[in-house]
């Protein structure tokens, strides 16, 4: 859904629904469908009365049916300062981050940040596990999330935890992984599951998919394969003796790790820089731990109190 902040001045638009008082359905003098906000643009309006161009402060055009249905719902459901600090979350992203993302990620924005104020007025709070990996690995998105909980706070006196900024962060990224070029759902799927298919052979395991150290993997492994794709690598700032001592330790894992580097080298031309194999080598021993222990547990018995 893309968001148009101009229109013709002489434009009258036709209504087809109002939304709440400052929200309406409508059509344009084109016969495109919108949804135009502003204030009290949508009081006491009927199907079919005229709107002047003057009292609409954003026009928001649906790509498609099933996206203006899930657009009125929210729309009708959202109070709507929750829309504008979206798009002052949004365009803060961009100004000081250079962040790339189209509109549609004001929709999961608003919902979110919605969803997390209520929880917070309940009492109810969620630990974002992935805490730590989002603050190193994506810290312009974070800090984005944190201005959003600043932002929040403010208006509503509600102050959040910065495992809501994680969580609020994984918007924006998952808004410029899927802006990528070159990287399609079928080239990204293909990647990850014959990934996921050599941890599977190394170990003679089947993953858990429900398991949360498999979700952490495959979350990972969508932004490794994103920047193998993209052919965007870390800069190599591991620490060369950690991935040696990990390594030693967990041998099967950095076997299967050296497998992952010779599949990606063969098929993509990539080499996989230390970091990134220090990377898969924590998450293939987390995601396969509980197997290797079952099967050698004289050998792992030490490791029983780690991660």
């Amino acid at each position: 859904m893309g968001i148009e902040k101009t229109l013709s001045d002489e434009e009258k638009l036709t209504v087809i629904k109002a939304l709440n008082n400052n929200m309406v359905l409508v059509r344009d003098s084109a016969g495109l469908e919108r949804i135009c906000q502003g204030k009290g643009i949508g009081f006491q309006k009927r199907s079919g009365d005229k709107i002047a161009r003057s009292l609409v402060e954003r026009s928001y055009i649906p790509e498609n049916e099933l996206d203006r249905r899930h657009f009125q719902q929210l729309f009708s459901e959202i109070p709507d300062e929750y829309w504008e600090i979206a798009e002052k979350v949004v365009d803060y992203g961009r100004e000081r981050y250079k962040i790339k993302v189209s509109d549609r990620v004001i929709l999961p924005l608003c919902d979110h940040m919605a969803g997390s104020v209520e929880r917070y007025k309940k009492g109810t709070t969620l630990a974002n596990p992935m805490l730590w990996d989002i603050k190193r690995v994506y810290a312009d998105e974070f800090q984005i999330g944190k201005y959003a909980l600043e932002i929040l706070e403010e208006r509503f006196g509600v102050k959040m935890k910065e495992d809501e900024a994680a969580f609020l962060a994984y918007h924006f990224v998952n808004a410029e992984l899927g802006s990528l070029p070159n990287v399609s759902p079928d080239s990204m799927a293909k990647l990850i599951g014959n990934v996921l298919d050599i941890v599977q052979e190394s170990f003679q395991v089947t993953l858990n998919d429900e398991d949360w150290n498999y979700q952490r993997f495959v979350t990972h492994l969508k932004f490794f394969a994103a920047r193998i794709v993209q052919r965007d690598g870390y800069q190599d700032e591991a620490d060369d003796e950690l991935f040696e001592e990990l390594s030693e330790r967990y041998k099967p894992v950095r076997n299967c790790v050296d497998r992952i580097a010779d599949y990606i080298l063969i098929n993509y031309h990539y080499d996989l820089s230390m970091d990134e194999r220090l990377y898969l080598l924590i998450h293939i021993q987390r995601v396969t731990k509980r197997y290797v222990r079952k099967k050698k547990p004289a050998e792992h018995r030490e490791t029983e109190g780690e991660e």
